[in-house]
Formats: C-alpha cells, sequence, structure tokens
C-alpha cells in the first residue's frame, strides 16, 4: 500500500466513523472497531483508542454510548440476568444473589473476574449432574478435609493405646506365686489359671497427644458447622440459578452457547435495527 493510499484509506476510514457517530449507529461505530483491530492485529479493548488517537474522554464517551445497547440487548437476550447501568451483570433478583460479572463493551462479552463469578459455571454443570446429590456430595467432600488430621490423630491415638496392653506386670513374690500356683493345681488341676493383661498408666505422650485430638476435633466440629451451612445456601443459590437457566432455555447447555455467541448474535440484532432505520 502505498501512501496516498493509506492516506486515502484512512480518510475514508474516518469519514465514515464520524458519519456512524453523527447517526448514532451502533452497528457501524462496532463495524469500524472491528475492522481496523482486525486489519491492525489490535485488541478489541485497544482498538477505540487508536480510532480516537488515544483520547481518553473521547474514549469514555464512545464507551458509554455504546454500553448502553449491549446493556439493552443482554436484559432481553437473558431475562434473569440483572445488569446495571455500570454494566454489572446479576444472576436473577433473589436473595443473596451472585454477580455473573461485568459486561466488556468493546468486545461484546461478560468478563468473569473474581474467584466466585468463574466458580457459577462450574457449579451449575456440578448440579445438572446430580441434582438430587448436589449438596450432599459437597458436604461429604468438605467432611473429608476438614477432619483430615482428626482422623490422623485419631489412629495414632489408637495405635498407642494399643501398644498400652502388655502382658502381667512382674511381681516380686513371682517364686512364691508359683509355688502357690502349682499347689493349688496339684490339688484342683481343673482350676483355670488366666494371665489377665494389665493396661500401663497413659503415658505423657500419650496425654498430649490426646489433648492435641481433641483440641482438633473441637476445632473441625466448629468448623464443619459452620461450612456446612453455608454450603447449604450456596446450594439453594445454585438451584435458584440452574431453574431460571432451564426454565429460559432448552438446557444448560444452550445458556453456555447463548453466552459464547453473545457478540455475534448482539451484531445480528444491531445490523436488523440497521435495516429497520434505513428502511
Amino acid at each position: 500500500m502505498t501512501v496516498e493510499t493509506s492516506l486515502n484509506y484512512q480518510t475514508t476510514f474516518f469519514k465514515n466513523f464520524a458519519a456512524a457517530w453523527a447517526d448514532r449507529s451502533s452497528y457501524r461505530l462496532y463495524q469500524g472497531i472491528d475492522n481496523t483491530a482486525e486489519n491492525l492485529r489490535l485488541a478489541l479493548s485497544e482498538t477505540p483508542g487508536y480510532i480516537l488517537a488515544y483520547d481518553k474522554q473521547a474514549e469514555h464517551e464512545l464507551h458509554d454510548y455504546l454500553r448502553q445497547d449491549f446493556i439493552g440487548f443482554l436484559r432481553e437476550h437473558v431475562p434473569f440476568f440483572e445488569v446495571s447501568d455500570q454494566g454489572e451483570v446479576f444472576f436473577g433478583d433473589w436473595y443473596h444473589r451472585r454477580q455473573f460479572g461485568t459486561i466488556d463493551v468493546f468486545a461484546r462479552t461478560i468478563v468473569q473476574r473474581t474467584d466466585s463469578e468463574v466458580a457459577i459455571m462450574p457449579q451449575l454443570e456440578a448440579f445438572a449432574q446430580d441434582e438430587s446429590h448436589y449438596l450432599d456430595n459437597q458436604v461429604e467432600a468438605m467432611r473429608k478435609a476438614t477432619y483430615q488430621e482428626v482422623d490422623r490423630l485419631h489412629q495414632q491415638l489408637e495405635n498407642a493405646e494399643a501398644e498400652a496392653v502388655t502382658a502381667p506386670k512382674a511381681n516380686p513374690d513371682s517364686g512364691s506365686s508359683r509355688v502357690r500356683g502349682f499347689l493349688k493345681s496339684f490339688v484342683d488341676p481343673d482350676a483355670d489359671q488366666p494371665s489377665q493383661p494389665s493396661r500401663k498408666a497413659p503415658t505423657t505422650d500419650q496425654v498430649q497427644l490426646k489433648a492435641r485430638f481433641d483440641a482438633a476435633k473441637a476445632t473441625a466440629d466448629e468448623t464443619f458447622d459452620t461450612q456446612k451451612r453455608q454450603l447449604q445456601v450456596s446450594a439453594a443459590i445454585t438451584r435458584y440459578e440452574y431453574q431460571a437457566v432451564t426454565t429460559t432455555f432448552s438446557s444448560l447447555e444452550q445458556f453456555k452457547n447463548i453466552l459464547a455467541n453473545l457478540p455475534k448474535d448482539f451484531m445480528r440484532a444491531l445490523e436488523l435495527k440497521e435495516e429497520q432505520t434505513n428502511a
């Protein structure tokens, strides 16, 4: 491309982009952004800055204008989403609702940045696989993790107590005892002479181990009760979210496809609006 050709291309582009802005044509504005990003191999988030000479005020004005159309589309396209005017996307309008993400105006997608937001889809997928046992499976996994140290200490304590069981203690009068036993067996040969094991007094190590076990179990019990209540609340929220999805769409997979195709579907909606305006 020659200098003249390049300048003519830029002149035409900016003339068309300016006309799109004057006409408030979101469709043509997005077309200009997409074409520039593709031709210059820029990220969509960087492209408006390039077009507007990195004027932050102009970028914000363009962003805020385009945001209105995308929010309106999203509210209609996914009706159970509550979308704030600032672009935060919430899953439903019920108590304890979760934020699903934040819209990316130029990319025309929903971005999930926090761990809580990222966890929503995997939780919905797990719920879809086993609705009846979703909570039970979570509680059992949490129980195993919470009581892992308690179980380890309990095993050590059992081993220590087993070792405490010993043979009969030696007796200073064992010689005379053996004589008396011999005489008793001679007089009454059918009499049993069992050797009863005895238990040693707990050692200092055993006492300390028992104290560690008791403390660990008390902590684990408290943690388990608290986290179980949290899991119950979380499972209820996931159930509400899943019901919202399956009431609106045929399946969770269709919902995932809807999210994946947001940019394409939004541009198609803008194109139809453009055609109706020019009809």
